[in-house]
């Protein structure tokens, strides 16, 4: 009778401690998934929050058959428009349209050759014309705007522009105006050992300024539109002049690819745009064996600005990229305080 007892009571030990260790796994299992629903909160609970944790856990999973190591985990995100607002105007340009207007002031007869001409004039259409990359077209105000600085002068004028120049729709100053859901998605995919990288079609030194302050990438991972320099050594010492000349390819469109391939050697697998200036960087990335194309599409009239919505939208469809919402999606846009 007492060995049935003790053979009742291992038994029953046996199952209480498989029944323990199953609500441990469970409680576990809960645990983990409530911390990555907690690491995307501003992110609404839908299907696009659930789809970037499926992929991110399917890369990180060593029993995955789509598992990557640290080092192959690259993501390439666009920055205006994906990461900071880039409308009325991109900084990049607001600050560039800014210096020109500086310039006219100081010696007014700029105004009488291109491009000075169409900023003092304010004939934004010109730029239309003559098309964004040529000699005086859109993108050649970066150049006039910073012609014979040094990189030490021009970061200051760049960090004095962020310091004292305010967005007119919501009052404060444009490093404001970075998207607190894609600044959690980068936290978010760190943490989980993927080495990010920005892909920008504004100038590289003015995008490494706006992520010291705002977005936390190393410098080294930023990939922009490059201004050619020229080492100078002079009487008070030796600095990078800015030269009236662009490395090539400008890092826009097409050029995007061709600049991650030549930075950095090795192919995304994971990008996050917002318009057909990534379109070629998104397409490349489908070349890697398992991705993930992410387009931010501004539908959110309220709390940023709605534009372009149904062509990307279509886009999406079209090639195979999933749409994230502002409106749907974002919890909240800015933390403008």
């Amino acid at each position: 009778m007492n060995r049935i007892l003790l053979i009742l009571l291992i038994a029953t030990s046996f199952i209480s401690f498989v029944a323990c260790s199953q609500d441990g796994k469970e409680e576990k299992k809960q645990s983990k998934t409530s911390s990555k629903e907690e690491a995307l909160s501003l992110w609404n609970d839908n299907e696009v929050k659930a789809k970037i944790i499926s992929f991110v856990d399917s890369i990180t999973d060593k029993n995955s058959p789509h598992y990557l190591t640290p080092s192959n985990r690259v993501v390439m995100f666009d920055m205006d428009g994906t990461i900071l607002a880039e409308r009325p105007m991109y900084a990049i340009f607001d600050f560039a349209l800014r210096e020109l207007s500086s310039k006219i002031k100081k010696n007014p007869e700029l105004k009488n050759k291109q491009p000075y001409k169409a900023v003092a004039e304010k004939d934004m259409g010109y730029f239309k014309k003559v098309g964004f990359a040529s000699e005086t077209g859109i993108y050649s105000v970066l150049l006039f705007a910073s012609d014979g600085d040094s990189e030490i002068e021009y970061a200051k004028k760049v960090r004095n522009y962020f310091n004292t120049v305010k967005n007119k729709r919501f009052g404060v100053s444009n490093k404001k105006l970075v998207y607190k859901p894609t600044l959690q998605l980068i936290k978010y995919l760190q943490k989980n050992k993927f080495d990010i990288y920005i892909s920008t079609g504004s100038e590289i030194q003015f995008a490494r300024i706006i992520n010291e302050d705002m977005i936390g990438i190393p410098a080294e991972n930023i990939i922009g539109t490059t201004v050619l320099t020229k080492w100078v050594q002079t009487d008070s010492g030796a600095f990078h002049i800015r030269q009236h000349q662009f490395i090539q390819p400008i890092n826009d469109k097409d050029g995007k690819p061709v600049n991650i391939k030549n930075k950095i050697g090795k192919q995304p697998i994971m990008v996050v745009g917002n318009s057909m200036g990534d379109y070629h960087m998104l397409e490349y990335s489908k070349q890697a064996d398992y991705s993930l194309q992410i387009v931010i599409n501004h539908d959110d009239a309220d709390r940023e600005y709605s534009y372009n919505a149904e062509e990307m939208k279509k886009a999406c469809k079209e090639n195979g990229w999933f749409e994230v919402s502002m409106k749907k999606d974002f919890k909240k846009v800015f933390e403008k305080k």
